[in-house]
């Protein structure tokens, strides 16, 4: 059995295909960059004095200089659990100014302090977990009281459609709404009002790829597939 397989029993392996995606400009440009943009605009000058960051669930590390810009913190913490992911991202640190440790770990077991982090910024990782539950309060326990967990994620109506379900992998059953997600992050302790949330469903997310809107064909509004939220934990 895999060293990442023993760490994390329930973590999903993308496929080949997924892993090249997630490496492209497209993917850069048009996913990662949005939501960093979209986690800079909800959290307003409300984010200030960042010691530590964590990018859970970091990949390649694409996120890091972007993270580094937008919200300028001390030191930043990348972990992903696939070991081939990690030795990239420990590359892409270096185009970063501020230190970064990038290590192999899972979310549902961090060998982490309580507290020790300011922001953690989880980018399309829940829905590869299968007991979400147990990751999101692993990550509410590293997050220091006041801080921000910024969470990005794609929808059940996405995660389910046929091209997804094609090309990518991810577990079944525990595929959630924008509302699903929201409720879950209540449920475990994160604060977080309705001007945090932002829904939306991009045109790449869509079966017909938004077309049938374009040409008039429906005016019925799409469910939404993506799902960013800024909360907090609360301060001491």
């Amino acid at each position: 059995m895999k060293e990442q397989e023993l760490i994390a029993p329930d973590w999903v392996n993308e496929t080949l295909i997924g892993k090249w995606f997630l490496s492209t400009g497209i993917w850069v440009r048009y996913v990662l960059a949005e939501a960093v943009a979209t986690s800079e605009t909800i959290a307003g000058d409300r984010v200030t004095g960042v010691n530590c960051l964590l990018d859970i669930g970091c990949g390649q590390g694409l996120a890091f200089p972007l993270l580094e810009q937008s919200f300028q913190p001390k030191t930043i913490i990348g972990i992903d659990i696939d070991e081939h992911l990690v030795r990239r991202a420990s590359k892409a640190a270096a185009l970063c100014t501020c230190p970064v440790q990038v290590k192999q770990g899972s979310v549902t077991c961090l060998d982490m302090p309580d507290g020790s982090v300011d922001i953690i910024f989880c980018h399309q990782l829940i829905h590869h977990v299968i007991n979400q539950e147990s990751a999101l309060k692993e990550l509410y326990r590293v997050l220091a009281p006041g801080g921000w967990f910024m969470m990005c994620e794609s929808c059940e109506s996405f995660i389910n459609s046929w091209p997804v379900r094609s090309f990518f992998r991810h577990p079944h059953r525990v595929q959630k709404s924008a509302e699903g997600y929201l409720a879950l992050l209540r449920s475990i302790g994160f604060e977080f009002s309705d001007r945090d949330v932002r829904t939306s469903a991009p045109w790449w997310s869509l079966p017909d790829l938004g077309l049938r809107r374009k040409f008039g064909l429906t005016s019925q509004e799409p469910i939404a597939t993506e799902v960013v939220v800024v909360a907090r934990k609360k301060g001491a």
